[in-house]
């Protein structure tokens, strides 16, 4: 295997310590992993969060992914008891927790230049706190659960910032980022019947916010206005045949992915789909990557492989995660599939680049490690309880949360790399 490039970690301070020993797991007497491919990812440190195992409390499905702020080595994330917590990267110690009236289910957004994090929650909640301290900025309401990430995006000519969120009752809400002050808002009728759980966030790109529905629909809007850009595209229309029960959902479960001029999105029974950004047209569609419920995107820059001294082009993959069908590695181009693998034990989360490799979650195989060009597995860690939500990476050091309420702080060192870096 060809050798992974380190990614560069901190700029002013390391955030890492000394690679955690091969003994260093959540549980010493059993090892989380049998039968481990490598010892690539090794457990820094793990902290108790959702719930107090002394209490007796039964732990929830924690879906949350943690948000990172590098500069002041904290991480942010959401539990199933109602709480955001703000924790130290280095150890995972507790430096604040804001308590809610739901489950905290969204991936926050850290916005460095205000210090200040928003969040939602299953209480209706849009949130917006200082991350020094928790200290609650405002709370947007806004009928239904907020389980997605918010976007953020300068305001034009006025200096200040428009906050874009959407929630499970297909409404998407646009408000001042500084004052929670509404700005406009637009509402589309939820699907009727049976839905795949969960719902869908906005992306915003340039003047645009796209956002998918429960319906089918993939729409953009204009940033300042809520307008439409362009007429809704109805993903469902593309189903011609009934052939099993995943024809019965239409859900675009993605948050939508915007690169360069292409908008990509994935639907349980439709799979996925490059539109237009511009216009919203077809430029292609994997029919075939049923069940996707996360895209990410993948890429590396033109290099020399220091192992054979060859150049090595510029690679760029969409990565598509699904619970049914696998993990698919699509040319963002053409759609082409460069490599898949068959489905895990569970649902599949969305894959997170560290350290030149892909994370991958499953809620019941564990956490992997896998090599991008052909999707082979470089090392897995199994927690005894599974994830539902998916691992927050910066250079070799990642957060993810177990569904028992634990959040690992993981190290990654790529099996070529001989010995751990003396400097990060």
């Amino acid at each position: 295997m060809r050798r992974l490039a380190l990614a560069v970690l901190l700029v002013a301070a390391p955030l890492l310590s000394a690679c955690a020993k091969k003994e260093n797991v959540v549980n010493p007497v059993e090892p989380m992993w049998r039968h481990r491919p490598s010892w690539a990812m090794q457990v820094a440190f793990h902290r108790s969060l959702a719930a107090d195992p002394a209490s007796g409390a039964k732990l929830g499905t924690e879906r949350a992914v943690p948000a990172i702020d590098p500069r002041h080595r904290r991480v942010f994330v959401g539990t199933s008891d109602k709480g955001m917590y703000a924790l130290r990267a280095t150890d995972g110690g507790v430096i604040w927790r804001f308590q809610t009236a739901g489950s905290v289910q969204s991936e926050p957004l850290y916005d460095d230049e205000r210090d200040v994090l928003y969040f939602g929650s299953d209480d209706d909640g849009l949130y917006s706190v200082r991350a020094s301290d928790g200290a609650l900025r405002w709370r947007y309401r806004t009928g239904a659960e907020v389980q997605r990430r918010p976007a953020l995006a300068p305001r034009a000519n006025k200096g200040k910032g428009i906050l874009v969120f959407c929630n499970a009752a297909d409404s998407v809400f646009a408000v001042d980022a500084d004052t929670g002050a509404p700005l406009w808002k637009r509402v589309r009728q939820p699907a009727q019947g049976l839905e795949i759980a969960g719902h869908a966030g906005v992306a915003i790109s340039g003047d645009r916010v796209y956002a998918g529905f429960s319906t089918g629909l993939v729409v953009a809007y204009d940033l300042e206005t809520g307008v439409d850009k362009w007429p809704p595209v109805d993903l469902a229309a593309s189903v011609t045949t009934a052939a099993d029960d995943q024809q019965h959902f239409f859900d675009v479960d993605t948050t939508p992915l915007v690169h360069n001029d292409h908008v990509y999105v994935g639907s349980v029974s439709t799979g996925v789909v490059a539109l237009d950004a511009t216009g919203g047209g077809q430029v292609w569609r994997r029919p075939e990557a049923l069940g996707v419920s996360w895209l990410s995107y993948w890429s590396e820059p033109a290099h020399v492989d220091a192992r054979k001294g060859a150049e090595v082009g510029a690679r760029e993959l969409v990565i598509a995660g699904s619970g049914t069908t696998g993990i698919w590695a699509l040319d963002p181009k053409t759609g082409e599939v460069k490599w898949r693998h068959p489905a895990p034990r569970g649902s599949v989360s969305y894959p997170v680049s560290i350290a030149g490799a892909l994370m991958v979650t499953s809620s019941k195989a564990g956490l992997f490690l896998l090599e991008p060009e052909r999707g082979e597995v470089i090392d897995g860690i199994e927690s005894g309880s599974g994830f539902a939500g998916g691992a927050a990476a910066f250079g070799n050091r990642a957060f993810v949360l177990t569904n028992g309420g634990v959040l690992l702080g993981i190290e990654v060192v790529p099996p070529t790399q001989k010995g751990t870096p003396k400097s990060w």
